[in-house]
């Protein structure tokens, strides 16, 4: 007898009350644990959480994207994509967290200690993990996942920033039936199934050597790199001019933080008039980065879900998040579908990110996620 049981649907229905009846339908099941959900920003937001809490008497946990993927569709845009979980094994604790760009150690510290605290409500939880879907425009993940990931100390944190359709303008994550700004949802999974945190990238450095050496972290801004205008030595890296630093470009061309043996990205938004670079991440002055090289971006997710699998043999649901970025590069080069087969290996769903939050820290083009399994 399999001890989970997961649904996944799709939507690209006009207006929000037909959207989550079509979510609804697709996913309700009983006894569901959680319904995890993403949306495009063109619907209207008010109403659509309205709908969703009348429609499912569960936790209800999502955010808006900048695309969005689900088992059997691969990668769509404007739609709302949706799972439901439903397990015994499996008590689901959301929490959504304010004052994001004040976040402290302290408020981590309380936060956690309440979560971790709280009665657990399913058979014999082993495991434990936490998502997180943040604001993607408030410049706040370093802070909340580095304090959140300290205070939960081996429980893992992964999730993604929130989208809205390359807009750029706001972001919003879904919390008991509001659509919220300038915060973020935690929620904690425990657990006796069996699940593997997931993340890879498919960048590494190449010789070509940046030292940051004017940049404001807080906007995430960076106006020279070797003491000359950033923009500049950027396009001359990338072989094109300042005025071709398009996304399709900037996409393909992140720069990469050494650290520990490990490579982390760090993409370009975009370039400025005025000769600086925005990132997606913040870069500090007297940071050294390097001109990333891409590889097999389709044998670099494959090789990281078979690693994943040797932990969850028997995988039910893969949750994801995938930087916006990592979507762009796929669609240029056409292998939009063969991304599609990889993940299908296993009911998904996703979303396209302004950002990707694992180990502590916030990175850019790559993808994360959770695995979630059964015992046989």
């Amino acid at each position: 007898m399999t001890a989970i049981s997961v649904r996944t649907a799709m939507s690209v229905a006009a207006d929000a009350h037909t959207a989550v009846r079509d979510i609804a339908q697709g996913v309700t099941q009983p006894d569901m644990s959680v319904v995890i959900f993403f949306t495009s920003v063109r619907f209207d937001l008010p109403e659509l959480g309205r709908c969703l809490q009348q429609a499912f008497d569960c936790p209800v946990i999502g955010c808006t994207s900048a695309g969005e993927f689900v088992s059997g569709m691969g990668y769509q845009k404007g739609s709302m994509v949706a799972a439901s979980i439903s397990s015994r094994e499996l008590a689901v604790r959301p929490v959504l967290v304010e004052g994001i760009t004040d976040f402290s150690g302290e408020q981590a510290a309380r936060l956690v200690s309440e979560l971790v605290a709280a009665p657990v409500e399913q058979d014999n939880a082993a495991g434990t993990f936490a998502l997180l879907m943040i604001d993607g425009l408030a410049g706040a993940e370093e802070q909340v996942v580095y304090s959140l990931q300290k205070a939960f100390g081996s429980i893992p944190v992964v999730g993604g920033s929130a989208g809205d359709d390359f807009n750029w303008r706001e972001t919003f994550v879904y919390h008991d039936g509001t659509f919220h700004s300038g915060v973020a949802l935690l929620t904690l999974f425990e657990t006796n199934l069996p699940f593997a945190v997931l993340q890879t990238q498919h960048f590494i450095r190449s010789e070509v050597r940046f030292e940051i050496t004017s940049a404001n972290p807080e906007t995430r801004t960076v106006f020279t790199i070797n003491n000359r205008p950033a923009a500049t030595v950027y396009a001359e890296a990338v072989g094109v001019s300042e005025n071709e630093l398009t996304p399709a470009h900037v996409s393909l061309h992140p720069l990469i933080l050494w650290v520990g043996g490990q490579h982390y990205v760090r993409s370009v938004r975009e370039a400025l008039p005025d000769g600086s670079i925005t990132f997606n991440s913040a870069v500090e002055e007297g940071l050294v980065l390097y001109l990333g090289t891409g590889h097999d971006i389709v044998a670099n997710l494959e090789n990281a879900l078979e690693d994943s699998l040797v932990k969850v043999p028997y995988p039910k649901l893969l949750i994801g998040f995938e930087c916006a970025h990592r979507r762009l590069e796929v669609e240029a080069q056409g292998l939009a579908d063969r991304v599609r087969l990889v993940l299908d290996r296993m009911e998904n769903i996703g979303f396209h990110t302004y950002g990707e939050q694992v180990d502590s820290l916030h990175v850019n083009q790559t993808f994360t996620g959770v695995i979630i399994g059964d015992h046989f």
